[in-house]
């Protein structure tokens, strides 16, 4: 049985590294960031010289006031409805050196809740944060499996993560640039300071809209960003992350892209602190270790088990399960279903403790 699960690991990895190969060949043609070293290194030392790469739950912050809603689009769902609100995200980087850069972005400013709803009654509340490159309200329906959650009796929302759908700068894969950029470590200190911000929106209209307990899943990229916020807010009634991100040495980095200017082994060092001072590993839930639940696949070459497992250990082992396959070919499906609607009932939000 052993060997089985481990050639079901090996090959989920094989899918795994076919998906990074792409990006691998793609950043040897990719121009350099047009800065010089002074520019670049006064971004990075502001997060050193500020503390908070020792202590990064200081960096992150949450909004006083509810965000001004733009707009709400409607369409008819499984007798109820679903709703895309918009809301004025009102994000400034903390970083002055990065601010005129990052809100350049016009359409990242504007945020994006959408929300599976009955309409009938106060309802416990699943809130998805969705992966890198996602976002797309269709796929993370299918993804998250919300007519699933709603048949069960639950309301579900989606956060749409900064510069992903329609907050994106333009093109099918302006993700990839806009976001995560492992060659512009101080922008990425702000896409997931924006992340976290926008999740407290994301919380502060659901309480408005009267609902009645939110829980967070994360997948991917955005079980790092849950795992961030219970680690800055002790608003979620429970945090649930799938194949989550947790740490990002590994596979993407600073390391190996071209600058136009020499990366020196001091300078290096600066950006991988950068690079990695915002991950979970590093900072402490707000919330129970019993109301967590990670469940991670043993082959996953995006999000390299090694970490999760650290994070595991950081957090007092919450409740986790070990599935084989990679991170995009898993073999257990039915196991983590099983699994994700044992902890949905064992946090009351489902059956007659839902009600």
């Amino acid at each position: 049985m052993a060997i089985v699960h481990r050639m079901k690991n090996m090959l989920g990895g094989l899918v795994d590294e076919a998906f990074l190969l792409p990006p691998r060949i793609g950043k040897s043609f990719l121009r350099p960031r047009t800065t010089d070293r002074g520019t670049y290194e006064a971004e990075v030392d502001f997060y050193i010289n500020g503390g908070f790469t020792e202590r990064p739950e200081t960096f992150f912050r949450l909004p006083e006031e509810p965000p001004r809603v733009l707009g709400v689009e409607k369409k008819p769902f499984k007798g109820g409805a679903r709703e895309i609100v918009s809301f004025a995200s009102g994000f400034t980087p903390l970083n002055p050196l990065v601010q005129d850069r990052y809100l350049v972005r016009e359409r990242n400013r504007t945020g994006y809740l959408v929300r599976w709803v009955h309409g009938d009654r106060p309802r416990p509340t699943v809130l998805c944060m969705h992966g890198f490159m996602l976002g797309d309200p269709d796929q993370a329906e299918r993804m998250f499996r919300v007519e699933n959650l709603y048949a069960a009796g639950l309301d579900a929302a989606l956060l749409v993560a900064p510069f992903h759908w329609r907050r994106a700068p333009g093109g099918r894969f302006a993700s990839r640039r806009a976001a995560l950029m492992p060659d512009d470590v101080a922008r990425t200190a702000e896409f997931f300071g924006q992340a976290v911000w926008d999740a407290g929106h994301a919380f502060s209209l659901l309480e408005q809209a009267g609902a009645l307990r939110v829980g967070v899943i994360g997948a991917s990229l955005g079980g790092y960003i849950g795992g961030i916020f219970a680690c800055v807010s002790d608003k979620p009634a429970f945090l649930a992350m799938m194949v989550p991100a947790v740490h990002f040495s590994r596979p993407f980095s600073p390391d190996g892209f071209r600058m136009r200017f020499p990366v020196t082994r001091e300078l290096g060092e600066k950006l991988s602190r950068v690079w990695e001072f915002h991950s979970p590993i590093r900072m402490k839930p707000r919330i129970s270790k019993d109301d967590i639940l990670i469940i991670a696949s043993k082959g996953d070459h995006l999000c390299p088990f090694v970490f999760m497992d650290e994070l595991w250990e950081s957090w007092g082992r919450p409740r986790r399960r070990v599935l084989s396959g990679g991170h995009w070919l898993i073999f257990d499906n039915r196991e983590r279903g099983r699994e994700w609607y044992s902890f949905l009932q064992d946090k009351g939000f489902l059956g007659a403790a839902a009600r």
